[in-house]
């Protein structure tokens, strides 16, 4: 397992202090840890769920991701952080995309149709605020471990560009996956089309700045003491990697569509144009987004961050 180095000096009279206090209840059980597996097995092997799956199973596999990050977000910096990060995702990200249906301000001219994601609140179906919930830990915890800061609290500019990082990160998630969604099946709609597969270059200007703010409000709420007393309380060796593995989930779903699909939607074959953006969106996830994944786990395999 591994531990923090206790601090020259320290003795066991220690061992009362809040601080340690927070330490014993940050640990997560061994049955916790069994169970944090076995969602994130079922988010990589979402990858592998046909295209034509029907969208009531579709959106419960979805869940799963946004049960592992919240869970694991609650073990890594404690309950109210964890649900005030949750809150902050869906807030901002679901007045960001009424504000930019509403007025094509934010996004670009688009809109989302009745029906693919579920009923709509002021043009926005809710359920989508809670996948970015997900993407939205899963880059948090991309960039962290790339900085080398899973374990520790980060401030000041430093926050500013591991938030701006994480952004980044699910920048790239964008690129990989919006031209399948938007495109090919339909699930929101670009008025006036775009260069990038028919989305304009704003969609992915606007999506960078929304995240990133939510993102520092999310680094903010981490440097409550609170916080910092799980985030730095020691854990079952494993725990740090899972979170980062997370990210993976993601651009290895853009990979298998066009490897493990004849069909998509209600049946439609998946040839010509929506299979070329299928195997387009492919390269974009293997030489964009998987080596910034491999580049988190490559930094904690160094001793950047244990795992």
């Amino acid at each position: 397992m591994t531990h923090e180095k206790i601090p020259a000096g320290a003795s066991s009279s220690t061992s009362n202090s809040p601080s340690t206090s927070a330490s014993k209840s940050a640990r997560p059980s061994r049955g916790e840890m069994i169970g944090l597996w076995v969602l994130l097995a079922i988010s990589f092997g979402a990858a592998f769920v046909p295209a034509t799956v029907n969208g009531s199973l579709s959106l419960v596999i979805g869940l799963v991701p946004v049960a592992f990050a919240l869970w694991h977000f609650v073990r890594w910096a404690g309950a109210a952080t964890a649900w005030l990060s949750f809150a902050a995702v869906v807030i901002v990200s679901f007045f960001g995309e009424a504000l930019g249906v509403a007025t094509g301000l934010v996004f670009g001219n688009y809109y989302y149709p009745d029906g693919p994601l579920g009923p709509l609140l002021l043009g926005v179906p809710p359920l989508i605020q809670l996948q970015y919930f997900a993407m939205a830990y899963a880059s948090l915890m991309l960039a962290r471990a790339v900085s080398g800061s899973i374990t520790r609290a980060v401030g000041g500019w430093r926050a500013v560009w591991v938030s701006a990082m994480a952004a980044f990160g699910m920048a790239l998630l964008d690129f990989a996956s919006d031209p399948w969604h938007a495109t090919v099946l339909g699930q929101w709609i670009w008025k006036d089309g775009g260069p990038y597969f028919g989305i304009p270059v704003q969609n992915f200007v606007g999506w960078f700045g929304e995240t990133l703010v939510f993102l520092l409000i999310i680094q903010w709420l981490l440097r409550r003491k609170k916080a910092v007393a799980h985030i730095e309380a020691p854990k079952p060796r494993g725990f740090t990697l899972m979170g980062a593995l997370l990210y993976g989930t993601f651009p290895l779903a853009i990979v298998m569509i066009p490897l493990i699909n004849t069909t998509y939607g209600a049946g439609t074959p998946l040839t010509g144009e929506p299979m070329a953006i299928a195997q387009s969106m492919l390269l974009v996830a293997l030489f964009a987004v998987v080596p910034l994944w491999v580049a988190s786990l490559l930094a904690l395999r160094s001793g950047r961050a244990p795992q």
